[in-house]
Order: structure tokens, then sequence, then C-alpha cells
């Protein structure tokens, strides 16, 4: 038998929001398939050394040197207003018990090593879940004092074309979803949205010869009034150099060279 109940305001609040944020849709999706076969490298050596590595940390990292290396695209715009951010922060979403998944803000990408951003991830995702489920909850208990929708909507226009609140999000906001083969976001917080599904082996084309390696598609949907498709390239180019190459081996604490050297001849 069907069964019909009615959202709470945590719920209500949450729809609003979505609706709000959709009234300016993203102007772009494009991907680029990524060779993740040295991220695999990367992630075991940081688990062999007793480091919590994860796909997270690696994207966070070469989207924060991406931005950095590349300052122009460095932005964020509401309305005619234009933010160039001091410092590049990255947004990485965090799974937890509502449709709209908390961002945890990871502050100067930069000049964090890759370490560093492996174990302030593991760190902070229970507490940045702990406090999305009590914000949740006093939803619940509150929301009622905003009851009807375009009052709700009209409060959430407000925040969300604030320069501040878009800074809450990051530069970027990286989702990961192992799941599927492809991931993107309409709902746009800050500039765009990096999205990466998951790692499978593929056959792909390596010194004209058939090869198979450990590929995963990367997206980006963003706002087109910031950035053109001229500049997207430029960003994901140099985050899939960044992946694609030894670059961060040479962050990883006690780097055994001779060790990334097979690790290196392993895989190219």
């Amino acid at each position: 038998m069907d069964r019909f109940d009615r959202q709470d305001y945590a719920e209500r609040w949450l729809s609003d929001a979505f609706r709000v944020i959709q009234e300016n849709p993203p102007g772009f999706l494009v991907y680029v398939d990524i060779e993740m076969t040295r991220v695999q490298a990367l992630i075991a050596e940081l688990r062999r050394v007793g480091i919590r590595g994860s796909f997270g940390a690696v994207l966070v990292r070469a989207a924060g040197l991406a931005l950095a290396r590349n300052p122009d695209l460095h932005q964020l715009l509401s309305g005619s207003r234009r933010l160039h951010p001091e410092r590049v922060d990255i947004g990485l979403s965090v799974a937890n018990e509502a449709v709209a998944a908390p961002v945890m803000r990871l502050l100067d990408v930069p000049g964090k090593s890759l370490p560093e951003l492996s174990a302030e991830i593991v760190r902070r995702a229970p507490e940045v879940r702990a406090e999305d489920t009590a914000t949740l909850a006093k939803l619940r208990r509150w929301g009622w004092l905003i009851p009807t929708a375009w009052l709700r909507r009209w409060v959430l226009r407000r925040v969300f074309s604030s320069l501040r609140f878009r800074k809450l999000f990051g530069s970027l906001q990286i989702t990961i979803l192992p799941s599927v083969d492809l991931v993107s976001s309409g709902v746009l917080g800050s500039t765009a949205v990096l999205g990466l599904g998951r790692v499978t082996d593929r056959v792909v084309v390596r010194d004209g010869k058939p090869a198979v390696r450990a590929m995963a598609t990367l997206s980006c949907t963003g706002d087109h009034k910031v950035w053109d498709g001229q500049r997207v390239g430029r960003l994901l180019g140099a985050i899939a150099q960044i992946l694609e190459t030894e670059e961060l081996f040479a962050e990883l604490p006690k780097h055994d060279a001779a060790a990334e050297h097979l690790v290196v001849s392993q895989v190219g």
C-alpha cells in the first residue's frame, strides 16, 4: 500500500536551497579521461607508511596546486562583484544523512603537503558529519519559524548572493563517487565542481600500442560567467599533469627515490 508523509523542516530548507541555487544553472560541463596508475601507486605508498591516503586527498592537492599555478583562474563571482581570494581553499564533499552533502573546506591547499591533507581529511570527516547532523537537527526544531517556501527562498537568495557564503565552499568543490563512471553536479556553491568517478582498467593507446591502464573520468561543471572553455581546459590539463606524473611522490615521508623509480618504470 502506498504511504504518504510530509517533508520535515530540514528537508524543506534543503529543497528550497536546491531550487534557489539552480536558478543560476552551470554554464558548462566538460570532462577528460585521466590515467590513475601513478595515483594508485601513490596512495599505496602513503598507506605503506601508515597514512590513510585517498583519491579525494590526491585530487584536492592537485586541484589546489593547479589553481595556484594559474592565478588568473582563481576567482569567485557574485552578481557584479568579483573576488580574487588571497589563498586557495578547496571544498570536499563528505557524504552524510541528507541529500545535500556537507562540504569540508580545506584551507590553503598549496601550502600543505599530501600527507598533511590526507591526515586532515581523515581527522575532520567525522567532525564535518557531526556538525551537519547538528545543523539538520536545529532546522527540524526551528525551521517552522519561517514556514512558507517563498520566504525561505528569499532568505536563501540573500545568503547565497554573498561572496562570504561562496567562500565557504572553497575556490573549487570536489565530489567523488566511486560507484559510477561519470560524476557531474548542477548545483554550484563555488566557481566550479570537479567530479571524479570510479577507477577502472581500460584499454588505451600508449606509444602506438594497446595497453591496459587504470583510468578515471574527471569532470568539471562550472560558471560560464567566470571561465570559458579555454580556461577550463587549461585547469584540467594542469590537474592531469600532476596526477599522471610522479610529482607528488616527492611529498612522501622518508621518500625512497629508488622505490619511486621502480614504480614509475613499471607504470610508464
